[in-house]
């Protein structure tokens, strides 16, 4: 069973680097299973479906950007809440990579229904931090508006000195969390 996760991980890590590397477009099976040294019929024995294969990414690519913390506790705002979302929202290649999944999701029903699972994720997390429900509209009004800063930092480029936005801040003005002093 060892031997199993070892190569499916294989598939993984190679997914992830096409799709770090080149985009979600160029994400094929033949160019996966060559970057992972595996026939294809291994692919499709781990992944049969697109959508899995997605899913799957999804989930390593929040490993590899270090979402793999302990679940928050509930209302414990943590002092590393910032940089863990800022990593996750912020990175360009993390929302290029997002945003091709999206557009893959708009043409497959199956896919679309696995990215809303997804982008569920993220107010369910803020919720427990923050002491709210995963509905709250304050909530979902940040996870838009850190949507929208994602969004900004990718269009905007990559520019040396780029200010982080002041995620803390954002909170604060939402009434999430308490003003410091």
């Amino acid at each position: 069973m060892k031997s199993e996760n070892v190569l499916r991980q294989r598939i993984l890590d190679a997914a992830l680097d096409i799709v770090e590397e080149q985009g979600i477009a160029a994400l094929t099976q033949p160019k996966v299973a060559r970057a992972a040294g595996v026939r294809q019929s291994h692919l499709t024995y781990y992944f049969p479906r697109k959508a899995d294969l997605y899913v799957a990414l999804l989930e390593a690519s929040h490993e590899r950007a270090g979402g793999q913390e302990k679940p928050p506790q509930k209302g414990s705002v943590s002092r590393g809440w910032t940089e863990e979302v800022a990593a996750l929202i912020l990175d360009r290649r993390r929302m290029q990579f997002f945003l091709g999944i999206i557009l893959a999701a708009s043409e497959e029903p199956d896919l679309k229904r696995v990215v809303a699972d997804h982008m569920e994720m993220l107010p369910k997390k803020l919720g427990i931090i923050f002491g709210r429900s995963e509905t709250d509209s304050v909530v979902l009004a940040f996870v838009d508006q850190l949507r929208g800063l994602g969004l900004r930092a990718l269009l905007q480029g990559e520019s040396p000195g780029e200010a982080v936005p002041d995620l803390a801040g954002l909170a604060q003005r939402l009434g999430l969390v308490a003003r410091e002093g």
